[in-house]
């Protein structure tokens, strides 16, 4: 956050118009030489660095329009500029930067992840392959051949920097998408001479998605990992580019095997000092122990640090204890995996419909031991690319967490590791507790939609310039080649409609949340806001930004060519946080300020009512599930525990000091003194109870100069609700329960402060701010 707020204040300041001043245009081409009209003459741009061509302009004033062209190829679309430079643009994309809204953390994110700046999905990225065409016809021709790989020249472009790696490799991934017509790669080999790697990574995968038109569901779904703080990658859109040819849109996520991820999931970005043990494992592998033999361990694969080591016997040596251990779970109690963490990687699964996930076909997963931390597991989800809505979805919305696998008619239903786990009662507890977590913060419809909305105007162009491409497997073995062809409407209605479903489509992905949300809510008795719950804030990318270009700022704005031209400009998503001139100090606010409850719990939530208990979980309960271990006494009734608390919060605001000299009219100097002390004791019984004291005390002395200083005391329950006139002021954050926009000021419908049409057009929150 902080980092994207720097960000905001500097594309801020170079927003001022300039006058006279000299300016660049920056694009990126990959094929052909560009040029640039500006202000309706043509320019040829010439190349900096492959592929990104400038053109640089003394005196111009701004606004400056301009637009590209290539070859024959012209832009229908007027930009309009009015900084110093731009990003480095993509020739007929109308906007370069997006400012996403986020998904609500429904947990703290993981523990020891360290960011990278390589998954800003705010930008589409571009990466450029360069090799033998013999030896890439080759590899597109047999593409089930596990092992071949080709030596490339990788070149990474995003708005802000170009990357170059001579000494990459891309090798065909994926198992079935091998036998499609779009294939998805492997890419690594990503470190310079200098040791220098891609953002912290030398290998990435680039997924075809070429099961979906949307692009946006296995996305979505690493998001939804990601807030709810589990071990998984990121996901970001990249173009991608063979030897100058248009292969299309892929989704670029980790390579799970690759040490560099591992270590900044698991040892925050740090080198490890040992071999990590990490196994993939596919369909079939339930981690249950059937034997030694090679037929009962086939599923699993040693994907770990050392070179040339037997798989087979690593499966043996590492892999099969814990087997053993997943077994005597029910009577043991004791398992070296991360239970929690798995159990929301559960919920995730169940609520998106992992169609082609471990629940359902045990498979698609890696399952990581951290040997330098412990020993203890992890386990890491795979392949989402048919979530949300394929397979059976009328029949998956008919079962509950208990039937869940029935969905798969050909597989057996048992699931040791999670039916093991969800026999221990605190475990299945916690199962359904997450899920209802998830409806509430990043499941949430609202939420979910704001971000598909803002996504489908980013990939919108660029998925129908992958639709229109030609494939380039030359496939013809044995198995037949699969092939898609999708159209705008399908584009249009998996990622935009809540209701329609095409001919032998799945469900779109708003229409499957909403669906799921009211099944399981009816199924569960889940309590769901109208509002997402953001008290945890927002699971963020690590934002690239602009010094990696000279440290010069690029804002460029698009609009439609017409008579008339209308100018949006590309800004930051938060508006600049203004220091106001109010200090406000509070102390630690114990129990007896939040509401009382049946339901949730704990610090800043509520207490539980008389003769309830709030498990460790944050939920009121009478049984020894929420009793016994764990149970947080604070905040209700524990087992052998007598609870009294008592709470004070104190809030001190100093207003600004002013000192003003008046103007002296006479010889005679005038002296007043006033003190005024005002007592009001108001208390208020609802459903609810509320007490509120309130103590002012004003003393005001005026000579020629005026000094005023006021002081406020307040005790004070918390409220469990606000209206317009009790919330603070603000120009930040706005909406509900949080703060009105400052006068002037509109509150967007993702719940800012700010004056520009982003803000105070459709979705503007009148009763907290101003509206057009």
């Amino acid at each position: 956050m902080k980092s994207y707020q720097l960000l905001s204040f500097i594309l801020l300041i170079a927003n001022a118009l300039i006058v006279n001043a000299k300016v660049t245009f920056r694009l990126i081409a990959v094929s052909g030489t560009p040029y640039c009209y500006v202000n309706n003459k043509k320019y040829t741009m010439k190349e900096e660095q492959y592929p990104v061509f400038t053109l640089t302009l003394n005196s111009l004033n701004a606004p400056i329009n301009y637009h590209y062209g290539i070859g024959s190829k012209e832009e229908s679309f007027t930009r309009t500029l009015n900084s110093e430079s731009t990003l480095n643009e993509f020739f007929n994309r109308k906007q370069t930067v997006y400012n996403h809204p986020q998904l609500p953390k429904a947990f703290e994110s993981f523990q020891t992840l360290k960011k990278s700046k390589l998954f800003d999905d705010t930008h589409i990225g571009n990466i450029i392959l360069e090799s033998k065409q013999s030896e890439i016809d080759n590899l597109h021709a047999h593409p089930d051949k596990d092992k071949l790989k080709v030596p490339v020249k990788a070149i990474y472009v995003s708005p802000y920097t170009v990357k170059v790696f001579n000494n990459g490799f891309i090798k065909i991934s994926g198992q079935s998408t091998k036998y499609s017509t779009k294939l998805s790669y492997k890419l690594g080999g990503l470190k310079t001479d200098d040791d220098k790697e891609l953002y912290g990574r030398t290998a990435v995968k680039l997924r075809a998605e070429y099961n979906d038109p949307s692009f946006m569901r296995e996305k979505t779904t690493f998001d939804m990992l990601n807030a709810v703080g589990v071990p998984t990658s990121q996901g970001k859109h990249v173009r991608v580019f063979i030897n100058k040819r248009e292969i299309g849109l892929f989704l670029m996520t980790d390579d799970f095997s690759n040490k560099h991820f591992l270590k900044s999931v698991f040892n925050n970005g740090k080198k490890f000092n040992v071999n990590n043990a990490i196994f993939k494992v596919n369909s079939g592998g339930d981690l249950s122990f059937h034997g030694t033999s090679k037929s009962d361990l086939e599923p699993y694969g040693y994907k770990g640090d050392e070179e040339n080591a037997n798989s087979l016997q690593k499966v043996k040596e590492i892999l099969v204890p814990f087997m053993k251990e997943v077994d005597n779970y029910p009577s043991t109690k004791k398992l070296s995996l991360d239970i929690e963490a798995f159990l929301r990687t559960m919920a995730v699964e169940y609520l998106a419909y992992g169609t082609d996930n471990y629940w359902l076909v045990q498979g698609n997963y890696f399952i990581y031991k951290n040997i330098a931390n412990g020993g203890k597991w992890y386990f890491i989800d795979s392949d989402f690319d048919m979530n949300f809505g394929h397979g059976s979805p009328s029949t998956c919305l008919k079962l509950n967490i208990d039937d869940y696998p029935k969905v798969k008619k050909n597989k057996p239903t048992p699931r040791p590791l999670i039916d093991n786990l969800r026999k221990n009662k605190t475990n299945d507890k916690y199962l359904k507790n997450a899920m209802e977590r998830m409806l509430n913060t990043c499941f949430h419809k609202k939420a979910v939609n704001a971000r598909l909305d803002s996504f489908s105007k980013m990939l919108k162009e660029d998925a129908l310039w992958d639709f229109k491409l030609k494939r380039v497997s030359t496939y013809s073995g044995e198995k037949p080649l699969k092939s898609r062809s999708f159209t705008e409407t399908n584009f249009d209605n998996e990622l935009n409609s809540d209701s329609k479903t095409l001919k032998d489509r799945p469900y779109p992905i708003r229409k499957w949340i909403k669906e799921r949300t009211n099944q399981v809510v009816s199924t569960y008795k889940f309590s769901v806001s109208e509002n997402p719950d953001t008290s945890l804030g927002y699971f963020e990318p690590e934002y690239d930004s602009v010094k990696n270009v000279d440290n010069k700022v690029k804002t460029t704005t698009t609009s439609k060519k017409s008579s008339t031209t209308t100018t949006t400009t590309t800004t930051s998503k938060k508006p600049i946080t203004t220091t106001t001139t109010t200090t406000r100090k509070t102390t630690t606010t114990t129990n007896k300020s939040f509401p009382t409850s049946k339901n949730k719990c704990g610090p800043n939530v509520a207490v539980c009512a008389k003769g309830y208990c709030c498990s460790k979980y944050g939920y009121c309960g009478t049984t020894d599930d929420y009793c016994s271990t764990g149970c947080q006494s604070e905040f209700g009734e524990c087992k052998g525990k007598t609870t009294t608390t008592t709470t004070t919060k104190k809030t001190t605001t100093t207003t600004k000091k002013t000192t003003t000299t008046t103007k002296k009219t006479t010889t005679t100097t005038k002296k007043t003194t006033t003190t005024k002390k005002t007592t009001t004791t108001k208390k208020t019984t609802t459903t609810k109870k509320t007490s509120t004291t309130k103590k002012t005390t004003t003393t005001k002395k005026t000579s020629t100069t005026k000094k005023t200083t006021t002081t406020k005391k307040t005790s004070t329950t918390k409220k469990t609700s606000s209206t317009k006139k009790s919330l603070p002021t603000s120009k930040d954050k706005c909406g509900p329960n949080v703060a009105v926009c400052a006068s002037g000021y509109c509150c967007s419908k993702y719940g800012y402060c700010g004056k520009t049409s982003d803000y105070c057009g459709k979705g503007c929150q009148s009763g907290f701010g101003k509206c057009n």
